[in-house]
């Protein structure tokens, strides 16, 4: 990582020499009328083009559903002092410690997969996606390169480069690298992501082909926990945080994200471009096709000894476990579309459009579980397919309403049953009245097949009579961009719901799923507000949860986000602020983790209730030209009223740290 890091700036600094020694050569001839005479005429050839980031635009697979959606690069500040996937404002976490460690939502938010599902996510925040990819249009070669330090504790570096190699062909590259070593041993995280990705449109506009090809390696090493469970009471005698024991001393869990994607799309007939306000072609008949492979690894291994009894002592060996889950995924998918709208219109209205498709999926699911002589003592092997078919409407009686109707629905296969409908509507009240946006989903989802089989070192149980689970929802949302106010309620209805939770029957330290079969109501009411005084600005979200199944869903009943700074420009061209960040949410019993399976369950019989009080980063961040850079300092508040905090019952989060971080952009 470190020499990365190095060869990177190494390559900055010759660039900025290379450029320093020219502007000198140019200078140092100002009194020689001759030379200066011969300078304006070699320069007066050269192009004065100063390329900017007007030059680049972009889009994404959600981007281009119907026509394709090209928007600018966002060169701001804008939370740029929340880098981490797991310290983003609107959608908090748990987390095992810092960056690169197992994570689950704070908030009560149930994904919409349907179908079949390995059950592995808790590292999903780190892994890149094909929807993820960014594509572009660069009329420039784009090169930008983001870095965040944080001394030894924890290090970021993300690349992307990607040029244009013909005016309709892109293609360019991504890599991630983050590393986060923590305070207390074994607590590291180590993240690897890979990307190549291409884009080609013909010059007519008709054909379109998005590729992608991704390489994901998650290395989580766990450390099952501190020994000492009262790190933070008063009467505690500390000691260094790396010499604090631990239950764990050689122990990792390794997610590997394989993915090739192809996704080609063809205009049919008439195209329509006069009402476009982004100029880019409407079809009034679209064929799509997606193919997609994947090859996902989730491997646990140990080679220690368990002297606390984080997890159950091995079936086959006490001190050796390598568990291996690996699942290979085909998809092939296509749909045919078709867009009604009046002919030669300035404005969009009328507008209806019809969706029909269907999709294959073949899956290979393996278990494996390996002796510390090699030989196995588990190797199953499973095979499944899906038959889905896909379903859309839409109608836009004008720019400012419109309604869709989303439908998936597995005819055929293992999962066969499973569905997913989705409807929304948004409605222009006007330009300073606002938007409304409404929204209702029914989903009917398989249990994830964690939930039905699995055969460990640690852990073994195989349900079949667990029911899906459905959820049903209904959400309504205001926006005003002019006031900056964002506004809204969800109310979720969740039948069979399932999760894990702790299992003392045999008296082991074992956790075993469980599904609820009684329903679960959740109502979630969301506020955020941007407000501005002078040169000083506010940014608050608030989120208030209220279930009626607090002691199985666990989730806290109220969260606040605020960042406080000082906008200012310095000397005319430093653009900065100057603030501080809190988030806070209310006590609640927390989950515990299981490092053997990944997973996060409860204890119905003793619930810890985690205290809770504000934590307060403070940052500084500044725009100069081409480069973004901030100083943060998280946590400042650390001794005052608390000398450290929990969201995981065991596991600590990080003390006060100061970090750094640059982001500079290229164009030529």
């Amino acid at each position: 990582m470190r020499k990365v890091v190095q060869i990177c700036f190494f390559i900055i600094i010759l660039t900025g020499i290379n450029k320093s020694f020219a502007q000198d050569l140019k200078t140092s001839v100002g009194d020689n009328k001759e030379l200066d005479s011969v300078r304006k005429k070699l320069d007066a050839g050269k192009d004065s083009v100063v390329f900017t980031a007007k030059f680049i635009r972009f889009t994404k697979l959600s981007l281009s559903q119907d026509s394709i959606v090209l928007l600018p690069l966002d060169t701001s500040t804008v939370n740029i002092q929340n880098y981490s996937p797991l310290l983003q404002p609107l959608h908090p976490t748990v987390s095992n410690g810092n960056m690169g460690l197992s994570a689950r939502p704070l908030l009560y938010e149930p994904s919409k997969r349907i179908g079949f599902d390995a059950g592995f996510h808790s590292l999903d925040y780190y892994a890149l996606t094909p929807e993820d990819i960014i594509y572009y249009q660069a009329r420039t070669p784009f090169t930008s390169l983001y870095f965040v330090s944080a001394g030894q504790k924890e290090q970021l570096f993300r690349a992307i480069h990607t040029q244009n190699i013909k005016k309709n062909w892109n293609v360019g590259v991504n890599f991630n690298r983050g590393d986060s070593k923590g305070f207390y041993a074994r607590q590291r995280g180590d993240n690897l992501n890979v990307a190549v990705f291409s884009w080609y449109q013909s010059p007519n506009k008709r054909y379109n082909v998005w590729a992608s090809a991704i390489f994901n390696t998650m290395r989580a090493y766990e450390n099952g926990s501190t020994v000492e469970t009262k790190l933070f009471e008063p009467d505690y005698n500390k000691i260094s945080r790396e010499a604090e024991p631990v239950n764990l001393s050689a122990s990792r869990n390794l997610y590997r994200k394989n993915t090739l994607f192809l996704k080609q799309t063809y205009y049919v007939g008439r195209i329509d471009t006069s009402a476009n306000e982004n100029n880019s072609a409407l079809p009034t008949n679209k064929v799509s096709y997606i193919l997609e492979y994947d090859n996902d690894s989730y491997d646990f291994t140990k080679t220690d000894d368990d002297p606390n009894n984080v997890m159950p002592p091995g079936i086959n060996n006490v001190s050796f476990t390598n568990d291996s889950t690996h699942v290979q995924h085909f998809k092939n998918e296509f749909i045919y579309s078709f867009f009604l709208r009046p002919k030669n219109s300035t404005v969009i209205k009328n507008e209806l459009k019809v969706d029909a498709g269907i999709r294959h999926d073949y899956y290979k699911h393996q278990f494996m579980g390996i002796k510390s002589d090699g030989t196995n003592y588990e190797q199953s092997d499973f095979a499944y397919q899906n038959i889905t078919i896909l379903g859309a409407a839409g109608y836009r009686f004008s720019s400012n309403i419109n309604f869709n109707l989303d439908v998936q629905q597995i005819l055929q296969g293992e999962n066969a049953g499973d569905y997913l409908y989705e409807a929304k509507s948004k409605i222009l009240l006007g330009k300073s009245i606002g938007r409304v946006e409404l929204g209702a989903y029914a989903q009917n989802q398989t249990p994830a097949a964690i939930f039905n089989y699995y055969h460990g070192n640690h852990y073994q149980w195989n349900f079949q009579n667990f029911k899906n689970t459905k959820v049903v929802n209904l959400s309504f949302n205001y926006i005003n961009d002019k006031y900056g106010l964002n506004a809204g309620a969800k109310y979720f209805l969740t039948s069979n719901y399932l999760y894990f939770a702790l299992d003392n029957s045999n008296g082991t330290n074992s956790i075993l799923p469980t599904q609820e079969t009684a329903d679960i109501s959740l109502i979630r009411i969301d506020v955020s507000k941007k407000w501005r005084y002078g040169k000083f600005a506010m940014e608050n979200y608030i989120a208030y949860q209220k279930t009626d199944k607090n002691s199985v869903l666990r989730t806290p009943e109220f969260y606040t986000y605020n960042s406080i700074y000082f906008d200012n420009t310095f000397f005319k061209v430093l653009k900065a602020n100057i603030g501080f960040d809190v988030r806070y949410n209310t006590a609640y019993a927390n989950y515990f983790y299981s490092p053997a399976t990944a997973q996060f369950y409860i204890d119905n019989n003793n619930p810890v209730l985690l205290a809770s009080k504000p934590i307060v980063d403070v940052f500084f961040k500044a725009n100069l030209k081409r480069a973004n850079i901030f100083v943060k300092y998280d946590f400042i508040n650390q001794g005052l009223f608390q000398t450290g905090y929990y969201t995981v019952n065991r596991y600590p989060m990080q003390d006060s740290l100061l970090k750094f971080g640059v982001s500079w952009n290229f164009y030529d």
